[in-house]
Parts: structure tokens; sequence; C-alpha cells
């Protein structure tokens, strides 16, 4: 986006909405020069017509990093409010909580890190008897926007790791 149409300088379009379907395919790709959704409303309706048009049904989940556009998706495509019971008509269940089984490990120093990620691998299965190992990643970053508009990823903050390994469930947060 930094190398596209500068005018004396300063940028045009700042965002790139890109809108895919299942299968990662593009079908909205619009230059906009803000984030403001009326820049790529549109863009949207268009595509709501277009599956209409051609008897494609409406997408049934959107995801997006801002979840302030949630009403405004709904409004676009109002398909994805289908089936959906608000969470407050069940705001009087309790709340749910971790069952005992489950362990969560906080590792801050690297000998620690090391000592769960060799405790998962001790779980890997050596032979087709066992039960598989079902592990989750997730990691998570901050990034800054320098003062000519590069985006740059800072370190990782967080790596949540999640396995099964029998019975039991453990989630280690390693924080660097």
């Amino acid at each position: 986006m930094k190398h596209i149409a500068r005018v004396g300088g300063e940028r045009i379009f700042n965002r790139l909405l890109t809108l895919t379907n299942e299968k990662g395919e593009i079908r909205v790709c619009n230059l906009v020069a803000t984030k403001a959704h009326s820049q790529f409303e549109s863009a949207l309706y268009c595509v709501e017509d277009s599956l209409d048009m051609f008897g494609h049904p409406q997408p049934e989940a959107v995801y997006t990093d801002n979840l302030s556009d949630r009403s405004f998706l709904e409004a676009v495509f109002p398909f994805l409010r289908k089936d959906i019971i608000p969470i407050e008509k069940y705001s009087h269940l309790e709340p749910f909580l971790l069952p005992s089984s489950v362990v969560i490990h906080i590792r801050h120093e690297e000998v620690a890190i090391n000592a769960a990620m060799r405790s998962i691998i001790d779980h890997v299965p050596t032979d087709e008897t066992e039960p598989d190992l079902v592990v989750g990643f997730d990691s998570e970053w901050n990034f800054m926007v320098s003062d000519d508009g590069r985006c740059e990823k800072g370190d990782i903050a967080i790596i949540q790791i999640a396995h099964s390994s029998g019975a039991r469930f453990s989630i280690s947060e390693l924080c660097y």
C-alpha cells in the first residue's frame, strides 16, 4: 500500500480491503482512503447482489480484526444473523469453568519453556496403538506503524500451546 498512488509524497490509499470466500479466492479487492465503512460499503453490497444473481449462498461467517465491524457487516449481510441467539438471552447461566483436568502452565524462562516443549515431545506416540497427540498453537505479537507508514511486526509477545495427552489437557502460555 505504501507504494501505490502517492501525490506530493502523500498516500492516496491508506487501506486495502480484501474479501475472500471459503476457498481463499478474492471476491473484493478495494483500495480505500480510510478505514471508514463508507469507503467499502458499496463493494460489499455488490458482493451480496452478485451472490444472489448467480444463485450462491450468502456468507454464514465473516472474520474481521475489528469487532466494531459487527453491526455494519450484519446490515450488509443479514444472513450473518441467521440462527444466532444473543448471549444476553442466556446471561442467567453460570459461567463456563475449566474442568479440573485442564492444567494451565505459564512459563517465562527459557529453561522452563524448553522443558514444557520436551514434555509435549515425550507424549508423541511411538507406535500405532497409542492415541494421537493433538497440539494447538497460537501466537500473538504487536505491530507498529513507522513514521513512513510501514508496518513492522514486533517481537512475539505470547505463545499459547495446548495439547492432549490421554485424559489431560494442558495449556502453556510461554511469555517472552
